[in-house]
Order: C-alpha cells, then structure tokens, then sequence
C-alpha cells in the first residue's frame, strides 16, 4: 500500500476522533460533483480542502475529516482520521459505529480506474487487517445518498475485486458459505463465497469463538459452525440439524442471536 500520512499531507499527526477498535466492516464514499483527478503532486493538497471543508461544517460539526482513508486515481491511500477511529462520513452515529469510511477522491464524470481501485482495495483490507469485519457497502447502503455512484456501488457489491490482480479466494468446493440471502435488506447475492465466509466468520469471531477470519471455509469453521448450532438449539434458538452448513437458519441467528460468550 502506497500510505501517505496526516502529517505527509499536511493534517495533524492525531485526530480528535472517538476510538472504534472494531467494526462490522467498511463502506465506500467518493467525493462526486465535478472533479478531475490532477497530477498526483496535487492530491494532497485536494485532501487537505477536504478536511477544511468539513471543519467548517457546522451542520455536521465535524471534528475532523470525516474518512478514515482516502484513495486519489494514482494509487495512494492517504490517512485521514486512520485506524480504529470512528468515521464521520456513514449519517449518523450508529451508522459511523457500524462501518469505517473510505473515500474515492472521484468526481462524478470520472471514471474508476485501476489506480484508485488498487487504492481502495489496499484501504479496505489494511482497515481489514486491523479491527474491521467483512461485510463492504457503499455509503447508501443505510444512507440516503448516490453516493459513491453506480460503477463504484457495483464495484464494491462485486467484492471490490482488484483491477490487476488474481480474483478472491473461493471457498473450497464441498464446503459451506452463508447463503445467498438479504443481510439487513443488502443483497449479498454479488459476493463471492469467499466474502459471504469472512462476513460470517467475522460475526462468529466478534461473538468470541476462536476462528481465523480468512474467507476460507475450512475445518476450523465447519466445527465452530456445529458447536454453534448445537449451542443454539440447546439454548432455544433452534437452528435445525447440526450439519456444519451455514444455512438461512444458522445465518439469521449468527446475527441476531445475544452474545453470551
């Protein structure tokens, strides 16, 4: 990941923000209205007018730029308010807890390309790597808002794949993955296996069971899976068989079930 700092691109080397150690996952902005993307010696300076203009927001009362990170059409991902902090870009609190922010410094007669999808991926999975779960929205997914436009949107439902770079992981055959189903009302019937296993995966790990969150629906996830199942139905939560299949029934409870653990 091509990382250009706060202080690299002129901001404070801390943010105000809130801390968020961890997340459900991360949902995809752009700036939209009329933009090109300059020579990349003046991204950060576009960044910085960014950050200056949701300081002087006083509707929203912004405390800081409202990203987590950013990504301009040359590759970089520039820090914004970085790691484990909460976002103020999702549309309101509950919102902002749910999802770290990244941002496509994109206007709305651009074009995506492979620059700024590399960037975005590397965002992703580095926020990824460091407290936030599977589920990838776009911001109006929950949020009233075109944003972060068609070719993104169907980009991020897609998996956010990377332009260059070999497709995701699937899971291996004979095994498993949450179905093809709504998850509060999103249809994740555009990701890939190996997505639908991480988004469950992560859930289970957030709910304290000891699972590798990795895409990849081994040994180590079909047990948890049958434990879990066996758990539910003991506890009145009835699931079904305990089959190790992460089914309509097993998924739905993997969300709304109470945490006991």
């Amino acid at each position: 990941m091509q990382l250009v700092t706060r202080t690299q691109w002129g901001a404070p080397a801390t943010t105000p923000a809130v801390d968020l150690p961890t997340a459900r996952g991360v949902k995809v902005h752009w700036i939209g209205g009329p933009y090109s993307t300059p020579d990349h010696g003046q991204c950060a300076a576009k960044v910085w007018s960014i950050r200056a203009e949701h300081l002087a927001d006083k509707v929203n009362d912004w405390v800081d730029i409202a990203y987590n990170f950013l990504a301009c059409g040359h590759g970089y991902v520039f820090e914004g308010r970085g790691l484990r902090k909460q976002s103020g870009a999702n549309g309101n609190q509950e919102l902002n807890r749910a999802h770290y922010a990244v941002c496509a410094i994109v206007g709305t007669g651009e074009t995506a390309g492979s620059g700024l999808l590399t960037g975005l991926r590397d965002a992703v999975d580095h926020l990824r790597a460091n407290g936030a779960g599977a589920e990838l929205l776009g911001h109006r997914d929950g949020y009233s808002t075109e944003c972060p436009g068609d070719a993104l949107y169907r980009w991020v439902h897609a998996g956010a794949p990377r332009p260059d770079g070999p497709a995701p992981a699937d899971v291996p055959a004979g095994r498993a993955a949450p179905p093809w189903a709504d998850y509060d009302g999103h249809p994740l019937r555009n990701f890939t296996q190996s997505d639908r296993a991480r988004m469950w995966q992560a859930y289970m790990a957030w709910r304290g069971w000891r699972l590798t969150v990795d895409g990849r629906y081994g040994d180590a996830s079909e047990a948890v899976c049958r434990a879990f199942q066996a758990e539910c139905n003991a506890a009145g939560y009835p699931v079904g068989a305990v089959d190790g299949v992460v089914g309509a029934r097993t998924w739905a409870t993997t969300r709304s079930r109470p945490v006991s653990r």
